[in-house]
């Protein structure tokens, strides 16, 4: 087999990778990344993320402010805060794959933990991430394995770690839905405290039977052709579930369907290498490369980054359909507007209009997560978006029209030098000639991040219209226009 071709250190191809792992691409991101050595050291250069990424500090009191601020702080590590974004976007996409939500798991605190472990862990290894948010309160509560005893085996978790966590559909038996449930029982919570407890009721103590301490199945179990929970002490019992993904991940053959007989942990490698592509490309895999991220996976004992890595150097991520071919998701989009404005999410994120877009952070719509591309295009959630970028125009103009508190102006975030742009503004004539006027809304473009010089694009054109009958006050608005583009959607 040829080896696969690598990707030209090129602007078009630096640029792309950029707007997929940062969110955009800010000029001195490419600059730097194009001055690497090779494509493989730029692609090492956004991967290069920081041990500590921190936390979000709690300062209100009531929990939905907390939630709040939680997302607020996310959306502005996205935006600015974080060295190399692609940290906060490979969060991004574990919480919407390994999914809890806010409106059932009750606690800021608790989704805390959780988008933490993707922000702190996501790039290290599968195994890691799910063995540990399988016993975090977030998850117990979400797939109401906080409720799972073997006297009352309740099958959530167990069935959706296998069908939308790791295996996939068709991939399994009932009686490994029952054997998975059955080595998941005893993990639960204080619902008041939200900690985490374990009740495993040591077999052989007297008070075993209590009704607090009696909740886990000891028994050995068959689990995808293999035995597991062999250990029956009281810390064996503890990690029995954890057996369950060790056996996917590792020696399980897949008993049923297209994939009869293959071991389980390829299964899992491709399940997981269709939703890596999918969310970071927007297309359908291509075989080959879906051969080569299961292979990446698999070879590196399911570490994340040399996974990733493999997807970033495929020259197939670098085709024009998939430069074309991913919508921004309503997250991606407001991000995308702060940094074209240099507004901060508290103080421009319209979080209640997030969930008419069709993502609102923290609250996933259901376990299997958001999806992508034509699942965010709709009539209302335009409308939505639409509102969205009105809101940001309108706290724009505020500064506009205002100051900062330092008495400068800040109209552009980082870009194009805003009191000399605003001074430029207002010392045009009522009768300033449009090219004048076209070259402060060239400034605003170059501003935005966004390209409007794909082929079949009028948007230039329309704002150079706007613009040569515009009052030289009026030019602000451009700012909203270009929030409101066709190419503001496109990642």
């Amino acid at each position: 087999m040829m080896p696969a071709r690598m990707p030209t250190l090129n602007e078009t191809n630096v640029v792309h990778l950029l707007r997929r792992t940062e969110f955009v691409a800010r000029p001195d991101r490419v600059a730097a990344l194009l001055g690497a050595a090779s494509f493989e050291a730029a692609v090492d250069d956004v991967l290069a993320v920081p041990a500590n990424p921190g936390t979000c500090q709690f300062t209100r009191e009531a929990n939905w402010e907390r939630g709040q601020e939680l997302v607020h702080y996310w959306i502005d590590r996205m935006a600015y805060d974080s060295p190399r974004p692609i940290q906060e976007r490979m969060a991004l996409f574990w919480h919407g794959h390994f999914v809890s939500s806010m409106d059932k798991v009750g606690k800021a605190e608790l989704m805390r933990e959780q988008i933490d472990l993707w922000r702190h862990h996501g790039l290290g290894n599968v195994r890691h991430l799910a063995v540990t948010m399988s016993t975090q309160v977030a998850m117990l509560r979400y797939l109401d394995n906080n409720d799972n005893r073997r006297t009352s085996p309740n099958q959530n978790f167990g069935r959706e770690l296998m069908e939308l966590f790791l295996l996939g559909v068709g991939n399994y038996t009932e009686a490994d839905v029952e054997a998975c449930s059955a080595a998941w029982t005893g993990h639960t919570d204080d619902w008041e405290t939200g900690a985490y407890e374990w009740r495993g009721g040591e077999p052989g103590r007297a008070d075993w039977q209590n009704r607090n301490s009696n909740w886990h199945d000891y028994s050995r179990k068959r689990f995808l052709g293999q035995t597991i929970n062999t250990d029956n002490s009281f810390e064996g019992g503890r990690t029995h579930g954890a057996e369950t993904i060790l056996t996917m991940l590792g020696n399980g053959v897949v008993p049923i369907g297209p994939n009869a007989g293959r071991p389980s942990r390829e299964v899992v490698a491709e399940f997981l290498s269709r939703k890596l592509w999918t969310f970071f490309a927007g297309t359908t895999i291509p075989s080959g490369v879906l051969a080569a991220l299961r292979d990446a996976l698999v070879n590196s004992d399911f570490a994340v980054r040399p996974w990733l890595r493999a997807l970033l150097l495929r020259d197939e991520f670098y085709a024009t359909d998939v430069r074309q071919g991913l919508l921004r998701s309503p997250v991606e989009y407001i991000v995308a507007m702060l940094v074209t404005t240099g507004l901060r999410s508290p103080d421009a994120t319209p979080t209640w209009l997030m969930d008419g877009m069709g993502q609102a952070l923290l609250y996933p719509p259901n376990v299997s997560g958001w999806r992508h591309n034509g699942y965010y295009v709709s009539a209302s959630a335009f409308g939505d978006r639409t509102a969205a970028a009105r809101q940001m125009m309108w706290r724009v103009l505020d500064r506009y029209w205002g100051d900062d508190g330092d008495g400068s102006v800040r109209l552009v975030g980082g870009v194009v030098p805003a009191q000399d742009l605003i001074d430029g503004i207002w010392q045009m004539s009522a009768g300033a000639r449009p090219a004048a006027k076209r070259a402060i809304v060239d400034q605003l473009i170059d501003a935005s991040r966004i390209d409007l010089d794909v082929a079949g694009s009028n948007t230039r054109s329309s704002l150079y219209a706007f613009a040569d009958q515009a009052q030289p006050w009026e030019l602000v608005y451009v700012v909203g226009l270009l929030l409101m583009s066709p190419e503001m959607h496109v990642l």
